[in-house]
């Protein structure tokens, strides 16, 4: 009897198991689908411009001078030192140059000028898409044959940029319009970086990649210091996030939220013995967002009033420092509950990682398709990475890091490893 005994609780705790796991996926599974399918969709639509802009020859295959290019523009009779030296230095250019507009957008935010941050992006935004994207925009109809008169593709650009323009930087405009239009920037932004030389391409990714790293993580990074001056002013930061779904300010942590409500049923429970009536009043937190180029942010509900004490006093919601510690018998096997491991109700993901992701695949449809295919995968799969780490540890992550770092390695790997391999193979087997 002793020996079944163990057995049906052995089971038992199997069974927990495969619940909190189970629960946990289906927990996580909308979330990650609302950020995975608009950066699938930017990066498609990316490599469809890239390949319908630049093959054959359509467009120039050198890129204007930019910051990106700024000490070194590759040449094709350059020998293997040069352009190794001259990549790196354009990526350190760049990297610095983010750097100290980072540094200078804290300042501005610190000492509240803010209008002056959204009076510069939102002009950015408008000559972005006006003249960029209606260069773009020119030469697929050029390609494509498709006539029209230049008074018509002005007022409708002039439109389309106007629109974009306000739906990004407004709270009144429709939220899907303005996730649109933010998918849009990214792949203007993406297509244009694609121009790049590529040996420049390679180490400005890495490069990003270890500012990434510094900026979000390290103490004092531009990033973190930007976040945390936000959160602790609950102000917003102008800037270009994509937020997966609506939500209104920084928020406290959920484990939070269930500790209040659990104490609000307790309280209003023992009220209810004594004949009382209480009533809770929810705290509201004003609109905000993160301002990152390459990282993700985490959003949660405001927690309502922690208790309300029977002399009227009101203590304040603090916001979430740490974890909490797991109750579950079957979660404390595994070192983690559905608890534990959530992730928030909105998830912020930075512009530039958009772009970014998207200029490695754009990069590796110059090559060939079994390439691209390979690159989104890795991306995918770093970006998957990332978001059950910011389902365990609950605070700003990046989310360049694995994902180009995967996307760089595998694309080497599939240009020179498989490609020759599978390639041949395939011709053989259909002409055989």
């Amino acid at each position: 009897m002793e020996v079944q005994g163990q057995d049906v609780e052995e089971e038992n705790n199997v069974e927990g198991l495969g619940g909190v796991r189970e629960s946990i996926l289906s927990s996580l599974g909308e979330e990650i689908t609302a950020i995975v399918a608009p950066v699938t969709a930017c990066m498609a639509l990316t490599v469809c411009l890239v390949r319908a802009l630049y093959l054959e020859g359509r467009t120039l295959s050198t890129a204007p001078t930019s910051i990106a290019t700024a000490m070194y523009h590759e040449s094709a009779s350059d020998d293997v030192e040069t352009k190794v030296t001259g990549a790196l230095l354009n990526a350190l250019v760049f990297v610095i140059a983010i750097t100290i507009m980072t540094f200078v957008m804290f300042l501005l935010f610190k000492y509240n000028c803010t209008k002056c941050l959204y009076g510069y992006m939102a002009f950015s935004s408008f000559t972005l898409l006006f003249f960029m994207g209606g260069y773009f925009l020119q030469v697929l109809f050029e390609i494509s044959r498709v006539p029209f008169d230049a008074i018509s593709f002005v007022f409708l650009l002039f439109n389309t940029a106007i629109v974009g323009t306000v739906a990004m930087w407004t709270d009144w405009t429709p939220f899907v319009l303005k996730q649109a239009y933010l998918v849009l920037v990214a792949v203007v932004i993406a297509a244009l970086f694609t121009r790049i030389p590529a040996w420049t391409t390679w180490f400005l990714l890495g490069a990003l990649v270890i500012y990434d790293l510094c900026a979000v993580l390290l103490p004092g990074g531009p990033l973190k210091a930007l976040v945390e001056l936000a959160m602790e002013r609950n102000e917003a930061i102008p800037a270009l996030v994509y937020e997966s779904k609506l939500t209104r300010g920084f928020r406290d942590d959920p484990r939070r939220e269930r500790e209040a409500g659990s104490e609000a049923r307790d309280v209003a429970a023992q009220g209810y013995d004594d004949g009382q009536l209480l009533v809770r009043e929810p705290t509201d937190s004003a609109s905000t967002s993160t301002a990152s180029p390459s990282e993700i942010t985490a959003q949660r509900t405001t927690a309502s009033e922690d208790r309300r004490e029977e002399d009227g006093e009101v203590s304040v919601t603090e916001p979430l420092m740490g974890q909490q510690e797991n109750q579950d018998s079957a979660g404390k096997e595994v070192g983690l509950s559905e608890e534990d491991m959530e992730l928030p109700d909105s998830i912020k993901l930075g512009l530039g990682d958009f772009i970014f992701y998207s200029v490695l695949v754009g990069q590796a449809s110059l090559f060939d398709m079994t390439t691209v295919y390979v690159c989104y995968l890795a991306i995918m799969a770093g970006l998957g990475a990332t978001l059950l780490l910011l389902a365990i540890y609950q605070k700003a992550l990046p989310a360049l890091p694995i994902s180009i770092t995967l996307g760089v390695v595998f694309y080497f790997c599939t240009r020179y490893f498989l490609d020759p391999t599978v390639t041949p193979i395939s011709v053989s087997l259909l002409y055989a």
